[in-house]
């Protein structure tokens, strides 16, 4: 039985045992891609009211431009964002791939035209597969410059520093894929990449977003249970600033560790479960 992982993935019992841990490219089925979206379902995204993605706009070499969107521009990268939320084919395989893998999962479109390029270098703070539905786009891949970026790590606020940038001007890039329609590559998050199309083929592809919940995350969610408790719900001093914060850190420490200590297990389980859950059901980390 085909399952929405195995649409993507050559070996789903495989893929779900670990997260690969560098860019992969599978071969997949076109004509079954080709069901999530072609040119023509990109028209009608923009035409219908009713599927239309909440953020879509045109990109050229990584800056938005003023263009009307368009589904046949002649330089510019059309992105449809959130579809995961609107256009039903989309819809079915997010919710189907969420509940498989028990992380949220987006769906955005992007149609380059020939001898284009939509985005420069940038990484993703998530885990994405790229489901080559049409045309060809080259991809060059490097290693991370952070590694295992949270949203607050996003590379547009991070930046690459002087180095980084002469290192991918001038360097070979560790992977590099052409990715044809069929083809589905992963690219863990973190990991520098941007993708061009050449003189002969335009190029339109789905990134599934897979939005990861993290150890930082889950601990932040049992930290929420805290404030059932009086202890931690105590306010600090009126003389904040002139307190000893060595002092204070070392306070706040010892009580956390024992309240977490306290807590009854099947209760942060309970609390656990609820949030992945609901994060599922927004379709991102909640």
């Amino acid at each position: 039985m085909q399952t929405a992982l195995s649409r993507l993935v050559t070996d789903p019992d495989t893929f779900r045992a670990s997260w690969p841990a560098v860019p992969t490219v599978y071969e997949r089925d076109a004509a079954d891609l080709q069901q999530l979206a072609t040119r023509q379902a990109a028209r009608e995204l923009l035409t219908d009211p009713d599927i239309r993605p909440f953020s879509f706009g045109m990109v050229r070499n990584g800056a938005l431009t003023a263009e009307r969107a368009c589904a046949d521009h002649p330089t510019d990268t059309l992105v449809c964002n959130g579809l995961h939320r609107s256009y039903p084919p989309v819809v079915t395989l997010c919710k189907e791939l969420a509940d498989i893998l028990g992380h949220p999962i987006t769906g955005n479109l992007y149609l380059t035209p020939a001898g284009a390029q939509g985005f420069g270098w940038h990484w993703d703070c998530h885990h994405v597969f790229i489901a080559q539905t049409e045309g060809v786009k080259l991809w060059r891949i490097f290693r991370p410059t952070f590694t295992d970026p949270l949203e607050s790590h996003h590379w547009s606020k991070i930046g690459f520093s002087s180095e980084d940038k002469e290192h991918l001007a001038t360097s070979v890039p560790d992977y590099e894929f052409n990715l044809t329609a069929g083809q589905v590559l992963f690219i863990p998050r973190g990991w520098v990449h941007a993708g061009q199309t050449g003189p002969e083929h335009h190029s339109l592809h789905i990134t599934f977003g897979v939005q990861l919940l993290t150890e930082h995350w889950a601990l932040g969610k049992l930290l929420e249970a805290g404030g059932e408790s009086a202890e931690l719900r105590a306010a600090l001093p009126p003389d904040l600033a002139g307190r000893n914060f060595e002092d204070l850190a070392e306070h706040l420490r010892s009580t956390l560790l024992r309240w977490a200590t306290e807590q009854p297990l099947e209760q942060l389980v309970m609390r656990l479960r609820s949030a992945q859950r609901m994060s599922i059901f927004h379709g991102e980390p909640t």
